[in-house]
Parts: C-alpha cells; sequence; structure tokens
C-alpha cells in the first residue's frame, strides 16, 4: 500500500522522527520480533513516500538506541529488546453491559473487503473482516476481526453492515465467556491512514474476544480509536450496607 506521510506526519515532527518512533513502537511492543528483518531501504522509500535519506536518519537513530543491528549483504534485524511492564488492573462484568455500552455507539459501517477471506484457527474456518466505523462521515474506529464462518453464514449482509456484536446478540448466539482488554497506543501507518489522524497519535487498542460453551473462540476483533474521540465512563453500583432493625 503507498502512504504519503507527508500528509500523514504530526505538525512540526521531521519525517525521519516520525518513521523512527513507529518502528520503536512496533518493536517494543512485540510487533516487530527479534530476529524480524526490515524491508528494504527502497522498499521503504516507496511504500512511505519519502526521501531515501529521511529513512537513513530513522535507522541510523533506532541504531544508536540499540534496535536494530545492520548485517552487510543481509539486511536490517530487530535486535532483542525487553518488553515493558504494563500494570494489569482487572474488572468483571457482566456480557449485558457490552451489549448495553455497544448499543450507544451510532455508527455507519464501510467495510474494505468482502468477507470472503478465511483463516483457519484450531482447525475451524473463521472470516475476515477489515472495517472503518464512521460518525458524522469521520472515521470513528478501526476494526480487523474474526467470525467463525458458520455463524456469518446466518446473516452474512447483516455482519458486513452493521456491528457484529449486536447482530450476534439478536441471532441468539450462545456466548459462554468473553473477555476484553483496552490498552493505550498510537496509531502506526496503517491506522493513521486509516483513521485519518496523524502518524503517532494516540489510540484506545481494544481486543476482544466471545467463546462459545466448549471454550471454542466465535469471534475476536481488534479495534483502534482516535484516543481524542472516546471516555469510557464506568458508574459503580454500591451495595446498601444498612441494616433494618425492625420487627
Amino acid at each position: 500500500m503507498q502512504l504519503n506521510l507527508q500528509e500523514m506526519r504530526r505538525q512540526d515532527v521531521p519525517l525521519h522522527t516520525e518513521v523512527a518512533a513507529v518502528l520503536r513502537h512496533q518493536i517494543k511492543s512485540g510487533a516487530l520480533p527479534q530476529g524480524t528483518r526490515l524491508p528494504a531501504l527502497r522498499n521503504l522509500t516507496e511504500s512511505l513516500g519519502v526521501a531515501r535519506m529521511t529513512i537513513i536518519q530513522a535507522m541510523n537513530t533506532l541504531a544508536d538506541e540499540g534496535l536494530i543491528e545492520r548485517h552487510s549483504g543481509r539486511g536490517t534485524f530487530v535486535r532483542k529488546v525487553p518488553a515493558p511492564n504494563r500494570y494489569k488492573l482487572q474488572m468483571h462484568a457482566d456480557i449485558s453491559q457490552l451489549y448495553a455500552m455497544v448499543s450507544q455507539l451510532e455508527v455507519a459501517v464501510e467495510c474494505q473487503n468482502s468477507g470472503s477471506e478465511y483463516v483457519k484457527i484450531d482447525g475451524t474456518d473463521f472470516r475476515i473482516i477489515k472495517r472503518t466505523h464512521l460518525k458524522d462521515k469521520k472515521p470513528f474506529c478501526y476494526v480487523e476481526l474474526r467470525l467463525s464462518a458458520a455463524k456469518f453464514e446466518k446473516a452474512p449482509y447483516r455482519f458486513l453492515s452493521e456491528i457484529v456484536i449486536t447482530v450476534l446478540e439478536e441471532l441468539e448466539v450462545v456466548v459462554a465467556s468473553a473477555k476484553q482488554k483496552i490498552t493505550i497506543s498510537y496509531a502506526d501507518f496503517q491506522l493513521a491512514n486509516a483513521l485519518q489522524i496523524p502518524v503517532n497519535s494516540a489510540v484506545f487498542r481494544v481486543a476482544r474476544e466471545f467463546f462459545d460453551q466448549n471454550g471454542n473462540l466465535i469471534y475476536s476483533a481488534l479495534l483502534a480509536y482516535p484516543g481524542d474521540l472516546l471516555e469510557l465512563e464506568i458508574d459503580f453500583t454500591v451495595p446498601d450496607k444498612r441494616v433494618d432493625y425492625t420487627l
């Protein structure tokens, strides 16, 4: 995919700094694991639409930080980097609360593919669907999801044009367990292009999975929201501990 990093950059941030920042995030997050060979210089300049010197400066920065190593005649590779320690805060909620939260989102769905692409997970076929959710005709969320092919065939048009978990609920698909993880991250080249925001902008990343009674995956999704477009507000229910001593 041809990108135009000039149009995606943050104001007053040099291009080579933007390139280095995206690659740094990918390396430190594990998206580019140790030993990964980075694309050739020519490929990066063509795919990002930047000058050769921009890529060289970015690579020099990463090499100085000890994140990559160059081998003459072989290419540039990711070095071993300690993973950052994340502190996990856990909450438990009824899945009906997730359905209720999602039902508040009035969005238009714009699919980037037809849902015809398949992947096998533990021997089961899953449809791969890539889409953008729009509010006021502007990108609000980018989604890459995998849905059990058997479930997809129950309502293919609806799954391509509506919020998936709402359709699952209305079709009365039994979900025995579910989990969701939210992290604050950054917009890499792909996300910046999809959400029409500057590269390296803050984003909320949501990883969601639904399972059936046998622990088999039904649906999984990776969602990304621009950091300045979403708030997560939680109202806590406090139990009434007053004691009625009246007989």
